[in-house]
């Protein structure tokens, strides 16, 4: 079990770094400003994270812990736009925007910030597994992809008739009937 004061300074740090991303001062988060105004020694930071792409990393994933959905009573139809609707909500969220923006601009730049990126991106695949169901890393892509292009490139939240279509893509990639018995539901006699 690790030391409470610790559990706290990095939550401390997470919620500053979080702060920081969303005030749009145009100053880039550095590990420097994040340990000025969260009061911690930059060797804080670097024992902890090392780098500012994986404190961002972190900050975003400390956002997006579960939100208690349940797939269990839920047709695979309602389960992908639940999971859609959310992605394209926290894709839209001004701190996880700039946070992910931030994170491809740098893995862009240097080869080695790629790593917190693609950790911060392991966190929706598994989501969808465990809310969907098994999905490959294409299909993955066909079907959500479109939801980050939309955001990022045309710099609005996907639209709701897009989400459709994706829900409607994603029950035709991944071979789901929409009108399949739930586990858990009342079977017909």
């Amino acid at each position: 079990m690790s030391d409470p004061r610790v559990q706290r300074t990095r939550l401390h740090v997470l919620n500053t770094a979080r702060q920081m991303l969303g005030e749009r001062s145009g100053e880039p988060l550095t590990l420097t400003s994040l340990a000025t105004r969260a009061q911690v020694s930059r060797r804080t930071l670097y024992t902890h994270w090392g780098t500012i792409e994986r404190v961002i990393s972190d900050a975003v994933t400390l956002h997006e812990n579960s939100d208690g959905l349940s797939p269990e009573g839920l047709s695979p139809r309602e389960r992908l736009e639940i999971y859609l609707a959310t992605i394209r909500e926290r894709l839209h969220d001004p701190v996880t925007n700039v946070a992910l923006a931030t994170l491809i601009h740098q893995a862009a730049q240097d080869g080695a910030a790629s790593e917190p990126l693609a950790a911060l991106g392991a966190w929706p695949l598994d989501a969808f597994t465990d809310t969907v169901g098994p999905v490959t890393l294409d299909q993955y892509l066909q079907i959500v992809g479109p939801l980050f292009l939309s955001e990022f490139v045309m710099r609005e939240p996907a639209s709701d008739a897009l989400l459709a279509q994706l829900v409607q893509t994603g029950l035709d990639i991944l071979a789901l009937d929409e009108f399949a018995p739930v586990a858990g539901a009342p079977q017909p006699v």
